[in-house]
């Protein structure tokens, strides 16, 4: 098959524009991958430059997979623009081409055409004449354009209606999905997961040992609860027997002051006779109650101030205890919302990359079973494309090689033909100058 001619394509009438709209991500990805600079003094080891190397060569195998996917989707729609294909393509792919669909005008193919749409098996799915089709519209970047535009419309559609996704499309979606977690993987390095398992590792060691301090702190908390509750205990039993011992100590002494006064008066009533003898008596007596009265009010009063000074002294404790319980409280409960905090977002993005991971291991097995399943015909299938293709290519060549040899020995003949007409006129001449001589 001749190779498609670049040059002189003629501007299309159809309804799709040359210029898409729109253009895949896959394109724009290989255009940023082209743009880096490797040449630079801060460029990877070799190692590096041959693992983005095989990156390239990956995406661009993914990029072309994608591209005849799509070619696929858009071929329906491509195959009724006649003056389009006409335009872009070489006369002897468009024999091709006109041929093929003609074979699909047949009862026999009429339907093959909705295969692209996922209606009917996979054998007429990858007939012969079907992938010759492929190939050579594959063959053409001018068509690439317009199958952008039509896969863009073919999107915007069942975007608004979900009812309308195919199989075909969705797989196109999963397979653009791989794509991009294949290239996102691939660009994601070993020291940068290494990285994100040593950070994991930190975070858990940090969690262990918040939580060991947290139960210590706790333990010391409830210790030193205890302790100031036995402590206030007995400081208010302490207080308690004081506050007896003054009321007993008071009682005490008023009894005493009523007794000496009962006295004194007992006395001048019974010593009225000889007050003039016991008078003097009378004085100091009174005098010395007086004195004695005194240093019981005084000690009465000592007693007071002391009382109030150890209740002071007692209250200032309690109330030392109490702001030293609050802070050990409140420092704890800083302590458990910042651990909270810290330990909430650390497990949602823990759970995020778990759920992401199970996601993206599950979609890659279901990738696999469907490659696999789909090897299991497709190999046979191109095996016996490939076989059909070299047995015509070797009649045709057979049959160059018949009709350049008819050629060579049609033009020998011509050749020993012309040299025995010309002999014959040149004897023909010798004998005409010999009859006039």
């Amino acid at each position: 098959m001749d190779p498609p001619s670049m040059t002189g394509t003629l501007q299309s009438t159809s309804t799709y524009s040359d210029s898409s709209k729109t253009s895949s991500r896959s394109g724009q990805s290989t255009e940023k991958e082209r743009d880096m600079d490797l040449t630079k003094d801060n460029a990877a080891s070799p190692i590096d430059l041959e693992c983005h190397i095989q990156s390239e060569r990956i995406t661009k195998i993914m990029d072309d997979a994608i591209y005849k996917c799509k070619l696929c989707l858009s071929l329906p729609e491509l195959v009724q623009e006649y003056r389009t294909l006409y335009n872009l393509l070489t006369p002897p792919h468009m024999d091709d081409l006109t041929f093929i669909f003609e074979q699909y005008d047949n009862p026999l193919f009429s339907a093959s055409l909705l295969n692209m749409a996922g209606d009917l098996s996979l054998k007429n799915r990858l007939n012969p004449e079907l992938g010759h089709l492929l190939y050579i519209m594959n063959s053409y970047p001018d068509l690439r354009p317009i199958v952008e535009e039509v896969i863009d419309k073919q999107r915007e559609i069942q975007a608004n209606d979900k009812t309308k996704l195919t199989p075909g499309f969705e797989f196109l979606m999963e397979l653009e999905h791989f794509r991009d977690l294949m290239v996102r993987q691939m660009e994601a390095t070993a020291a940068e997961e290494l990285s994100a398992k040593i950070s994991t590792k930190k975070l858990e060691a940090s969690n262990e040992s918040l939580i060991a301090h947290i139960k210590e702190y706790s333990t010391t908390l409830k210790e030193e609860t205890e302790r100031f509750e036995q402590t206030m205990v007995m400081k208010e039993e302490m207080i308690t027997k004081l506050e007896h011992e003054l009321v007993i100590l008071s009682h005490d002494a008023t009894v005493k002051l009523k007794k000496k006064i009962t006295e004194i008066c007992f006395n001048i009533s019974h010593l009225s006779n000889l007050r003039l003898d016991s008078e003097r008596q009378m004085v100091l007596a009174t005098r010395s109650h007086t004195v004695k009265n005194e240093l019981l009010k005084e000690e009465e009063v000592e007693s007071r101030e002391a009382y109030e000074q150890l209740l002071r002294s007692h209250l200032i404790e309690e109330k030392n205890q109490r702001a030293r319980r609050f802070k050990v409280e409140t420092q704890l409960l800083s302590w458990l919302q910042k651990y909270d905090l810290e330990m909430s977002d650390k497990q949602v993005e823990l759970d995020e990359f778990t759920q992401k991971y199970e996601d993206e291991v599950e979609k890659c097995q279901e990738l696999e079973k469907k490659l696999a399943e789909q090897d299991i015909e497709y190999i046979p299938l191109m095996a016996e494309r490939e076989a059909e293709y070299n047995q015509e290519m070797t009649e045709k060549m057979n049959k160059f090689l018949i009709d350049h040899a008819a050629r060579v020995i049609q033009h020998a003949w011509r050749e020993v033909l012309t040299n025995r007409a010309e002999k014959k006129k040149l004897k023909g001449k010798a004998k005409k100058g010999k009859k006039k001589a």
